[in-house]
This record gives C-alpha cells, sequence and structure tokens, in this order.
C-alpha cells in the first residue's frame, strides 16, 4: 500500500512540475519576443478559420478567401461579413466582405504581458463606412479579431498567422 501512495506522489509531482515548468507564451520567452517583433515590423499575415457573427452561428471559412496582410506600412483587409448590415445598404462587387487596403489609421500595437499577447488596433475608411479593427495575437500564431463598422454589426474572427513565402 505504501508503495502504490510512494508512486502515486512521484507520478503526480512529475506531472506538476512538467505542467508548471514551461514558460512558452509568457513575456520573457522566445516565442513571445519573436512574436512582438514580427508585429512591430508589420510582416504577417492572418488567415482566418471562424467567422462569429453577433446573433448567428459560428460560420467555418475553411476553403473561403479571406486575409488581413501586413506588409511595410499598409494592410490588406479581405474578410466575409455574415450578419446586418444597417447602411450602405447595397452588396457591391465584393459581396458584401469587410474591405479595406492602405495604411492603418490610428495604428497601436500593445503588448499584454498578463496573457503574453500583442493587441493590434486601427481604424480603416472605405467609401462611407469606417472600421475599427481589434486584433490579438499570441505566440502560438492564433488571432482573434474583432471588427465594429459604422454599417454594420459587429463581428470577430478567430484565425492563425500564416507563413508567408
Amino acid at each position: 500500500m505504501k508503495k502504490q501512495i510512494s508512486l502515486s506522489v512521484i507520478f503526480l509531482s512529475l506531472i506538476l512540475v512538467s505542467c508548471g515548468s514551461q514558460n512558452k507564451g509568457t513575456a520573457d520567452s522566445p516565442e513571445y519576443k519573436q512574436m512582438v517583433e514580427m508585429v512591430r515590423d508589420l510582416e504577417f499575415e492572418i488567415e482566418n478559420e471562424w467567422a462569429n457573427p453577433t446573433q448567428y452561428s459560428r460560420v467555418n471559412l475553411i476553403g473561403n478567401p479571406n486575409h488581413i496582410k501586413f506588409e511595410n506600412d499598409s494592410v490588406e483587409v479581405f474578410l466575409p461579413f455574415f450578419g446586418e448590415r444597417y447602411a450602405g445598404g447595397a452588396y457591391d462587387s465584393d459581396g458584401g466582405a469587410i474591405q479595406y487596403k492602405g495604411v492603418p489609421e490610428k495604428l497601436q500595437i500593445e503588448e499584454n504581458l498578463k496573457k503574453g499577447a500583442v493587441n493590434v488596433i486601427f481604424e480603416g475608411n472605405r467609401k462611407t463606412e469606417n472600421l475599427n479593427f481589434f486584433i490579438t495575437i499570441y505566440p502560438n500564431g492564433v488571432a482573434r479579431t474583432s471588427v465594429t463598422s459604422t454599417q454594420r454589426e459587429k463581428i470577430s474572427y478567430d484565425g492563425r498567422i500564416v507563413n508567408r513565402q
């Protein structure tokens, strides 16, 4: 009985030590530092796997074109939109997608040391629509994007940083 308890204690200790010893994703990990550098250089691309409309179920985006590309000092956004549009009524050739191309306005890059993440916040205007983007990027490549608009319901997206060639 003592031997069984001793083995259980040793096994449990090993599990606790192995779980607690990783610092992946923390502010002093190499992954975090590399991610912060990539974001600050504005040289990355996000491809989303899910759209999360406010009033509807999640929509799988696998196979649907979508991206947020940062390159040099500009950004190109193409995100399919699912939800209600309040103004600007006509869906033009873009099929109603959220689109923006140009220099990100009021760009802020903020480190969130508690979460081990970086927030990228910016605005963009397209025709008569004002768009606000809030992106959280984690060291493991996961990216969460929230978009608010003057003409549409709020929507969010779950995706990943993709390798650019």
